[in-house]
């Protein structure tokens, strides 16, 4: 990469066994307008897109398909899980022939969720994508919980094993590094500093009946191997592009982990060079995840603390609220709220965007889902109608007071970018700037190109808001 300034954004990755639900849809447009941003700034930015194929949740999907699919005698579950198929997350009749194995049906959602992050303009880095059956990932799952162990990190509680996470030596770093780390908002630090006291060996990661990596005949529960794909994404496109040799995958992806807390430790060159590309990329820089997620940032501060320096440690933690429907949290498991699928068939890419966008006022807060996308509509005609406006009468007033306005919004907006206030940068793009720069609007025709310091202003922040506007903003 060169003298590039490097930026790595990452979130909590999905568990894809139906369609992405608005609060989790809302992380990834927040990601990506800070990605856009940064990428403007000069930055080279590094935004993964993986699914995490893990847990049990899909078996009852298979389930009920394959009982529906043989005429079976269907159990009141059953009908439930079908009802939420066919009318939620309205997947076609047809479609559930081929869904009756658990990796078919992980497969399925992972592309209806990858479709519909690209419908609304999200900028992953969906070349490096992959799923958490990879043999790469698998095996650096296997290689983590070698070092966990010599580590003295794993112990054994009611006959199964579990991370230890209440030994002093462990619990006294993991405070350390987490009150070395950012937190937006502030207040989250201490959510988490609770959480991390209150971890214990209760918790097994040992599973009997799970989709996920295996060691000893048993399945590594997922809230155990997500804590550092932060880690793993920094090297998978290379491993990908060196076509690794699998039977000594696992020896490597070893050497490379003692490293990276050990720089001085002799490797092997290939595991040197897995070691300089990570260093390419780590730490990431901000890391978004929901509110309710608290105890697993607690545990990936520890996983971080046994497998990274403290410099290479995730800087920030951004903490969303999600959004709720009377109340009440939506999820797309469970068949409530709405998925990202309906709101961008019934509202449009473009408008659906938008409004996930005006959902961030204090970030951190739960959104009630109202009227929004009526009121995005509403928004847009009348900010057409203004650029119309612009591009036929000239303003009256001296460049240099529109240059000073323009500078003073977009710093800003800059600033409120920071604090992931995105709906007051909407409300200044759509509504406010209009109103002001329409009041310095004379009578007299404008020449041609005469009020483009304008619409290039505009132009650039469409950039990172919605880039499909920009097109339109320079078309009749």
């Amino acid at each position: 990469m060169g003298n590039q300034k490097r930026y790595f954004i990452d979130i909590a990755h999905m568990h894809p066994v139906c369609p992405l639900s608005l609060s989790h849809a809302r992380i990834f447009a927040l990601a990506d307008v800070w990605a856009r941003w940064k990428r403007k700034q000069g930055h080279t930015v590094r935004f993964p897109v993986c699914m995490h194929y893990s847990g049990s949740t899909v078996f009852k999907l298979t389930s009920a398909i394959s009982r529906f699919k043989q005429e079976q005698l269907l159990t009141s579950a059953d009908k439930q899980t079908l009802e939420l198929l066919l009318k939620f997350y309205n997947v076609p009749k047809q479609e559930l022939e081929g869904l009756s194995e658990p990796i078919s049906v992980l497969d399925y959602f992972s592309e209806v969720i990858l479709n519909d992050l690209k419908n609304i303009q999200i900028s992953c880095d969906y070349d490096e994508y992959f799923n958490t059956m990879d043999i790469y990932y698998q095996e650096f799952v296997r290689a983590v919980f070698d070092i966990y162990e010599d580590e003295g990190f794993i112990t054994t509680h009611n006959h199964k094993k579990s991370l230890n996470y209440p030994l002093y030596s462990f619990k006294e770093s993991a405070a350390k590094r987490l009150n070395e780390t950012r937190f937006t908002p502030r207040s989250a630090k201490t959510m988490v500093a609770e959480s991390l006291k209150r971890l214990d060996t209760e918790w097994s990661f040992e599973r009997t009946h799970s989709i996920g990596t295996r060691i000893n005949e048993q399945t590594i529960d997922p809230m155990f191997d997500a804590e550092f794909l932060s880690i793993f994404n920094t090297i998978y496109p290379y491993l990908k592009k060196q076509n690794t040799n699998k039977s000594r995958l696992k020896t490597l992806l070893r050497e490379f982990l003692y490293k990276m807390n050990n720089p001085n430790n002799d490797v092997s060159p290939a595991a040197g060079e897995l070691y300089l590309k990570a260093l390419e990329i780590l730490p990431a820089d901000i890391f978004f995840v929901e509110r309710h997620l608290q105890n697993w940032v607690a545990k990936r501060t520890y996983a971080e603390v046994i497998l990274l320096p403290s410099h290479l440690s995730t800087r920030e933690y951004f903490f969303l609220g999600s959004i709720t429907k009377n109340g009440r949290i939506d999820s797309a498991s469970k068949g409530y709220g709405m998925t990202l699928s309906q709101l961008a068939k019934e509202a449009g890419s473009e408008n659906t965007r938008l409004a996930l966008l005006l959902s961030f006022g204090v970030s951190h807060r739960d959104y009630e889902w109202d009227s929004t996308v009526e009121h995005v509509r509403r928004m847009m005609l009348q900010f057409n109608d203004f650029v119309n406006y612009l591009k036929k009468y000239k303003i009256k007033e001296r460049p240099n007071r529109i240059s000073d306005l323009l500078k003073s919004r977009n710093k800003e907006m800059e600033e409120l970018i920071q604090r992931g206030n995105i709906r007051k940068i909407l409300l200044i793009i759509f509504v406010e700037l209009p109103r002001t720069i329409r009041s310095m609007l004379g009578t007299v025709p404008a020449m041609e190109k005469e009020n483009y310091e304008v619409l290039d202003f505009f132009s650039g922040w469409f950039e990172i808001l919605c880039p499909s506007l920009k097109e339109k903003l320079y078309g009749n």
